[in-house]
């Protein structure tokens, strides 16, 4: 399978909010008094409310993951206000998942932005903590640190690259 992890450039940002509506719902599985995810009435989720910056600011990069040359996910990658880098936003379409395209795309992203990272989960959402790390204990050589944050209400693993 040939994976390919793209930047996007603002002419195809319609395509991160499209993936976002399926990345939403998901997400939407594990929400609670810390996360909620809001349907509009035209039927959509609510947009991510920075997600324009991600064509706007020099510290946002938007990529898309293609798997075969297929839309498989996407990842939002930001440098954070505490200088780290930081994925903000992450999915890998279910037909995708269990095939290494997640690993891939998030140990691509690990090298093209080195130094410090944060990576953020909702605490409910388990799936997403055993994938994170998995994949970050083996890019990193086992030399990472997991704790809670925002009052125990997200799990976040934080590494080097």
């Amino acid at each position: 399978m040939k994976i390919e992890l793209i930047e996007v450039e603002e002419k195809d940002k319609h395509v991160i909010y499209n993936l976002m509506q399926l990345y939403t719902y998901e997400l939407s599985f594990f929400e609670d008094e810390t996360a909620s995810f809001t349907m509009l009435d035209s039927g959509l989720y609510e947009t991510n409310k920075y997600i324009e910056k991600y064509w706007k600011e020099d510290t946002r990069h938007p990529y898309i993951l293609k798997c075969d040359n297929e839309l498989a996910g996407f990842v939002l990658q930001r440098f954070n206000e505490e200088n780290m880098n930081e994925i903000a936003e992450f999915f890998v379409i279910n037909k995708y998942r269990k095939l290494g395209a997640g690993t891939y795309m998030a140990n691509r992203i690990f090298e093209l932005y080195k130094g410090r990272w944060e990576v953020r989960t909702l605490l409910k959402n388990e799936r997403a903590q055993n994938f994170w790390r998995a994949t970050i204990r083996k890019f990193s050589n086992n030399n990472f640190e997991e704790k809670y944050i925002r009052n125990n209400s997200r799990l976040a693993f934080y590494f080097e690259s």
